[in-house]
């Protein structure tokens, strides 16, 4: 694997104005391309969940349309993202941001692909998806999601190329292609270095350290089975550096076109899934479960810590009386939430479930508190309740994070950030999956994906539904790309619940933010959200990291925002929670099954 020097030196390189761009591919490689908007029978329309519709315009940051490939009658679609080329088109191009148009054209050529037979070329080349409040109506990270899901499912074969930057969610929508490929000099990462060495090594310019936790770079893309191939480059200081980079895609390209018009379109589905679920595997895989019963700890999720060494948070939640329900800021003294001001005495604000009790914003909750909530009491029973990442397959080195791992034991008894098993909400059995936001802020990692993959299969073999609570701040950038592979992963466990005919309803809970909500949170039969939760694309800190400091609209983070703009169902209190999911299985022909068998 590279060492520290190079990761460096991939990084720069990565990030160069320089380096090939998805245009030069289009120009020299393609033949009478034609754009989206000249297709005539080409949609610019989504529907969102609430029936919603949404119109897509052009988003400069991605080209859009079919082609004939490498001077061949081969038409093609392609989707190509776009980076600058120099300072003169950084604005223009959204500082590498792709919108929700982008991604809302993209997912349209994918079914216009499908329908009309054509291969599908996906170039990628973004630092990530705008989080802004223009793509935040449009609702990006609904979108994203879905691309995930249409490419997992494509009935067209296709084939994807990193280029320059993979960033995060903005890069994984358009990757997961039947054949994966990635330059040399490309990179591949949950979140940016400069992001990560801010939030994990408190300053940004320790660059090194954070590409080591990272891993970004082709060589562990393709050890860690998230590629097939690296295309070779020359540097890019070498005269002959385009027309040589130009050549190797070119020849790879049409290799793997040849190879996939060979293959069974049912055969290369099965063979993706594969991959995905095989990223960040257990060692064991086939282990049986060993499910048992466990008895539902203390109403107070912190009720282990003894010391008075807590976070500001748990001090604020279980430590003061009365409860103020404030505005939540930032390190600089910005509003990122807003809180009614008024007060309430500590029992009267666990009483209404750590909710205000006037204006019903919620606080974190711990999996135990959810599960006494939703379940009857003594009816939870776990599974795998010993995972961890000591337990992911050997070929997955993550960057050695045991140390915070270790200090979550004093706020949970779980060894990881998902607790999933059954129980009874009422008189119906289910499955459930419960996101613990004590345990490292409810993050994505690899026991993450492999524990929504085990309870999916659960729930199919019992023929129950599956309810999933959110709590998270996404994926987990110390575990890299892997960790953003749990996307996906989650997904493609979800459509298989929905392949079986099994409700899935999906509860946003405070906070759910960044990759959970571009993954499998959106993908519910009815999506649910507490009230007054913070729901975004990305966190305030990490938007502020890969925006030049841009920041966020507290109006825009909220269930009520995306309820508005036909993302949510329903946006209501935490302690109507269990009626209303109660509600909706009896409507369900799951629930007259259930009723007719029992």
């Amino acid at each position: 694997m590279p060492d520290k020097s190079k990761l460096i030196d991939i990084h720069e390189q990565a990030k160069s104005y320089n380096r090939i761009k998805s245009k030069h591919i289009i120009d020299s490689l393609y033949t009478d391309f034609v754009p989206w908007s000249e297709i005539p029978d080409f949609s610019t329309k989504f529907t969102a969940p609430s029936g919603r519709t949404i119109e897509f315009v052009d988003d400069p940051t991605v080209i859009i349309g079919t082609a004939n490939f490498n001077n061949t009658n081969k038409k093609v679609a392609i989707i190509a993202q776009q980076t600058p080329t120099d300072d003169s088109e950084r604005a223009k191009l959204n500082y590498g941001l792709v919108k929700a148009d982008g991604y809302g054209l993209a997912y349209n050529m994918m079914l216009y692909a499908e329908k009309n037979g054509l291969m599908l070329h996906n170039h990628i080349d973004t630092i990530g998806g705008d989080p802004f409040e223009y793509s935040a109506e449009k609702l990006q990270s609904w979108l994203i999601s879905y691309c995930q899901a249409k490419m997992v499912m494509l009935n067209t074969k296709s084939i994807s190329l990193i280029l320059g930057s993979g960033g995060s969610g903005g890069a994984i929508a358009l990757q997961l292609a039947h054949r994966r490929f990635m330059l040399s000099g490309a990179e591949y990462s949950v979140i940016t270095a400069e992001g990560c060495s801010a939030i994990l090594f408190r300053r940004a310019d320790n660059i090194e350290e954070a590409l080591k936790v990272l891993q970004p770079s082709s060589e562990y893309m393709l050890r860690y089975g998230i590629i097939d191939k690296i295309i070779k480059e020359p540097p890019l200081d070498k005269p002959d550096y385009m027309s040589k980079t130009l050549d190797n895609i070119r020849k790879a390209l049409g290799q793997a076109a040849d190879e996939l018009e060979r293959s069974d379109i049912k055969h290369l589905q099965k063979q993706l899934r594969d991959k995905i679920d095989e990223c960040g595997q257990l060692e064991t895989r086939r282990k049986r479960y060993q499910a048992f019963a466990k008895k539902i700890r203390g109403w107070l999720p912190f009720s282990k810590t003894t010391n008075s060494q807590g976070s500001p948070m748990q001090i604020a939640l279980y430590g003061a009386e009365p409860y103020v329900c404030n505005d939540e800021k930032d390190p600089e003294g910005k509003i990122v939430r807003y809180g009614c001001k008024n007060r309430s005495t500590k029992e009267e604000f666990q009483d209404n479930f750590y909710a205000c009790p006037f204006c019903q914003k919620p606080s974190p909750l711990g999996s135990d508190d959810y599960l006494n909530l939703f379940l009857n009491s003594g009816s939870f029973h776990e599974i795998r309740p010993d995972i961890s990442t000591e337990n992911i397959h050997g070929k997955f080195n993550f960057y050695d994070y045991s140390e915070s791992r270790n200090k979550m034991t004093n706020r949970t008894d779980s060894r990881d950030s998902l607790v999933i098993g059954y129980g009874m909400l009422t008189d119906m059995p289910l499955a459930i999956a419960v996101s613990d936001f004590r345990f490292m802020g409810g993050s994505m990692g690899s026991v993450f994906g492999e524990k929504m993959k085990l309870i999916v299969r659960y729930a199919i073999n019992k023929r129950l539904p599956l309810i999933s609570v959110s709590a998270t701040g996404g994926a987990r950038m110390h575990e890299g790309t892997v960790a953003l592979y749990q996307m996906p992963k989650t997904i493609a466990s979800v459509l298989k619940l929905k392949e079986a005919g099994l409700p899935y309803i999906s509860v946003l809970g405070h906070p759910t933010t960044g990759g959970a909500l571009a993954s499998y949170v959106v993908q519910g039969d009815f999506i649910i959200a507490e009230k007054k939760a913070n729901v975004a694309f990305a966190g305030h800190r990490v938007v502020k990291l890969t925006s030049g400091g841009r920041a966020l609209d507290p109006n825009i983070t909220t269930s009520e925002f995306y309820s508005k703009h036909g993302g949510i169902h329903l946006v209501i209190e935490r302690a109507q929670l269990k009626s209303t999911i109660s509600g909706l299985l009896r409507l369900t022909p799951w629930y007259r099954r259930f009723k007719k068998q029992s």
